[in-house]
């Protein structure tokens, strides 16, 4: 035997092969070993190398070096006691930190100074083209290209939108009184109104058009949505109107005059400017309110004995969905808070009511199972609202983004609830502004959800581990609308529900939305589904916020068409085209009717039913004098027009729609010919321009030459140096305000027979349709334009409501189809 196997032999624990083997000094070897490896791994080395630098490259960032919470879990407390020791710690930059604000909730604030802001806001900001409109900043379109994607979505999935900018102003008072008032703004003939019987309960919102103080059919303010509450107590009701930003003030004033209302003295309203980031009665307000994320909302109210008004604006959002699955998206983010153990929910409000609301839970519990079924929005009844009390969204986001599907078809909507809902599905708490700033101010941080997330896993919506915490619960109501109902396209295109929510709730819903498979989408989307379903227009040409909006679209083009050079320009005055930029209703009008004073819009239904209904049977022979003993304002109004291009084309806003000749319906059907072309109008402003653009280069140089000969007879020294102001910078102005006139004359000729087919209207909006695979327009044209066309189809062999249409930059006439909308 060798010296080293002697060695080996006499020390302890060895164990030579083929003899026993000792597993308990075995086994106390191995672990002595492995705790030395932990240690020696656990205990950093001492080198230059920082905590973040031995992490793989994949996970380190730049910002690990300064900022501790950026690391790992397990690595922070090393990594704080490694910052901790150095001697040169890193130092911010003077200029950073002059520019980072001190409060980025406040900066957000200031920041509003243009426009309000939705509380997605910043979600939007990310994704989408922000657009001033009305005084808030909205998202128009997405960065990607998701025009095709909106589509399917409105037609095959869902399509979400923040319509949060859509205020209410919520009238409380008797309920005759209410309705007195209330019945001088509108008329039966727009529809139904308030004191409509399928709205009285508050099963069903309602849809009119509402005007000044016993002016009906002129000075109209727009169209709004109501709802009333389903509560009653003593004969006193309460009734929400729904209003866009453009008619909101207009109307709130005109409510404020017809009921002779007073601002209450308790309520402030200051509307100023956002607060500055200095200002002290701001940090007040954060400190004192319960939830320093949400400022205190002011809802300014105005009394008259037992009637008070209340403007909501900004204390409710709204959100809306479009889509046959929007069942599924609602079924997935909403949780009945009956379903959920009480001794987790905060005892504040939610306890006490309980039992008052037992029978309406039951029935909304059925309603909610139904929306996990293969119903679509369009089976449940049209307008229907739905009282809802449910649990906070975030605890039951999905894991990722999945697209919410129907689950069964076991939960299907009964055929008692297909036609007619009870008035008890459709009580809420929303309606209370205590519970509405209990939900608010009481609202869980995002940190506290993340923790209690990261303790329990939650899986699904019947399996919620919240142990000892205390649950939000939220009132809101779901409104259902209604789709399309034309046989001829798509059945229910456009039908989903809204969402009305309290304030503060409108970005945890959102996400819910986004992580159910929601498509987002914003104005652009909501112009699409108003020309594929000729819905009506919030800015009618009779409405001040029409004209107002008209005018500030028209300096916009003009300001863009100016400024191109002179080469690039369209000249309008040879293509016959005098106001390119904007559509004059008051000309037209004049020259179509006699001592027409005013205009309005057409808004009879049944009159536009009886229109509609000649335009689609031209075989039979209309009788025109037995039209216009019947409809007496068909000679002083205007008719809401559907344009559809018959061939490929594109239709641009402001076009002119003209009476075709019977020449030019007589050779429809032949491919051969073309579309009739307009005639070249000459220029005679042409050389005008000309010269005096020569003059007016003249006159700079030689001003030029004075100011420099000035300089040499005083002898002063030539140093270059700004001035504030141009010494020619008149003469430019007036220059270019000559200029405009002569490219753009404001002295016109009568706009009726300025080309060579006699115009009877403008289209206003247009859009590509994919329903129809063609461009489609929404516009208008006088009664008696109107009354030409049916004399003309009458002589004509065709069959269809043909017209002509011609684009502001073309001399091409275009064949299209017209219809009335309702």
């Amino acid at each position: 035997m060798d010296h080293l196997h002697k060695i080996m032999d006499n020390t302890p624990g060895h164990v030579r092969p083929g003899n026993q083997l000792d597993a308990d000094s075995f086994l106390s070897a191995r672990n002595q070993e492995i705790q030395a490896l932990l240690k020696e791994i656990q205990t950093p080395k001492k080198c230059n190398k920082m905590i973040f630098q031995r992490l793989p490259k994949k996970m380190r960032r730049r910002v690990m070096s300064t900022t501790v919470k950026r690391m790992p879990k397990d690595l922070r407390a090393a990594h704080k006691k490694s910052i901790e020791k150095q001697i040169n710690k890193h130092v911010r930059r003077r200029k950073d930190y002059r520019r980072k604000p001190k409060s980025r909730r406040l900066d957000y604030l200031r920041r509003q100074k243009n426009g309000k802001w939705l509380e997605t806001h910043v979600w939007f900001a990310k994704r989408f083209h922000i657009v001033l409109k009305d005084g808030y900043k909205l998202p128009k379109s997405s960065h990607d290209k998701t025009y095709r994607a909106c589509y399917r979505a409105i037609g095959n999935h869902c399509l979400a939108q923040d319509v949060s900018y859509i205020s209410c102003i919520e009238l409380k008072g008797p309920y005759d009184q209410l309705i007195k008032g209330l019945m001088h703004h509108v008329n039966q003939d727009c529809g139904r109104t308030f004191k409509a019987k399928c709205y009285e309960q508050g099963t069903r919102e309602g849809s009119i058009f509402m005007y000044k103080n016993g002016t009906y059919p002129y000075e109209a303010i727009g169209r709004v949505t109501f709802l009333w509450d389903t509560f009653v107590q003593n004969k006193i009701r309460a009734v929400w109107i729904w209003a866009e930003p453009s008619i909101y003030a207009q109307l709130a004033k005109e409510l404020q005059t017809t009921f002779n209302l007073k601002q209450n003295d308790s309520d402030i309203l200051l509307e100023s400017g956002p607060p500055v980031l200095k200002k002290p009665k701001l940090i007040k307000i954060i400190k004192n309110s319960k939830n320093s994320t949400i400022p205190a909302i002011q809802t300014p109210s105005f009394v008259n004995n037992n009637i008070k008004m209340t403007l909501l604006k900004g204390s409710l959002n709204r959100l809306r969905l479009t889509g046959p699955l929007s069942n599924s998206v609602l079924s997935r983010i909403l949780y009945p808070a009956v379903l959920v153990n009480s001794n987790n929910i905060d005892k504040n409000w939610w306890s006490s009511h309980l039992k008052d609301l037992n029978s309406s839970t039951n029935i909304q519990t059925k309603l909610w199972e139904s929306l996990s079924g293969a119903d679509r929005p369009e089976s449940y009844p049209s307008n229907c609202v739905i009282g809802f009390h449910t649990i906070d969204p975030r605890l039951v986001f999905p894991m990722k983004r999945t697209k919410a599907l129907p689950i069964s078809k076991d939960f299907l909507l009964t055929e008692d609830y297909s036609f007619q809902l009870p008035m008890t599905a459709s009580v809420s708490k929303i309606w209370d502004s205590k519970v509405r700033d209990w939900s608010t101010q009481n609202k869980m941080p995002n940190c506290e959800i993340n923790m209690l997330r990261s303790n329990c896993v939650i899986k699904g919506n019947d399996k919620i581990a919240l142990d000892e915490h205390s649950m939000s619960i939220i009132p809101i109501l779901l409104i259902q609308r209604p789709g399309q109902c034309h046989p001829i396209t798509r059945p229910g295109y456009g039908s989903g529900w809204d969402i009305v929510l309290p304030a503060g709730w409108g970005m945890p819903f959102w996400l819910g939305l986004i992580m159910n498979g929601c498509q987002p989408g914003g104005l652009r989307e909501t112009t699409t589904m108003i020309l594929e379903r000729c819905l009506p227009r919030s800015d009618e040409p009779d409405t001040d916020a029409g004209n107002l909006r008209a005018i500030l679209k028209k300096e916009e083009a003009m300001k863009k068409h100016f400024r191109l050079p002179p080469q690039m320009r369209v000249n309008y005055i040879k293509l016959g085209f005098q106001t390119p930029f904007h559509c004059p209703w008051d000309i037209l009008c004049n020259e179509w009717m006699l001592n027409s004073k005013n205009k309005f819009v057409l808004r009879n239904v049944k009159l536009l039913a009886q229109l509609q209904n000649l335009t689609l049977n031209l075989k039979e022979k209309v009788n025109l004098e037995n039209l216009k003993s019947e409809c007496t304002d068909l000679q002083t109004c205007l008719v809401p027009i559907r344009l559809e291009l018959l061939q490929k084309g594109i239709l641009k806003p402001n076009s002119h729609v003209c009476l075709p000749t019977l020449d030019d319906l007589n050779n429809i059907g032949d491919k051969s010919n073309l579309c009739p072309l307009e005639k070249i109008h000459k220029d005679l402003n042409a050389f005008k321009r000309k010269v005096y653009r020569l003059e007016h280069k003249k006159l700079l140089r030689s001003l030029r030459r004075k100011r420099v000969l000035e300089k040499k007879n005083r002898n002063i020294l030539c140093k270059r140096f700004k001035l504030k102001v141009s010494p020619t910078s008149q003469i430019v102005k007036e220059y270019l305000n000559q200029m405009k006139k002569l490219w753009i004359p404001e002295e016109q000729t009568p706009l009726k027979h300025s080309c060579s087919r006699i115009i009877l209207g403008f289209s206003c909006n247009s859009h590509f349709s994919f329903t129809k695979s063609k461009y489609v327009g929404i516009g208008y044209m006088p009664g008696p334009a109107l009354m030409e066309l049916f004399n003309l189809w009458s002589e004509s062999k065709t069959n269809l409501p043909y017209v002509l249409v011609r684009n502001p930059s073309t001399n091409n006439y275009r064949y299209a189809l017209l219809s009335i909308t309702i």
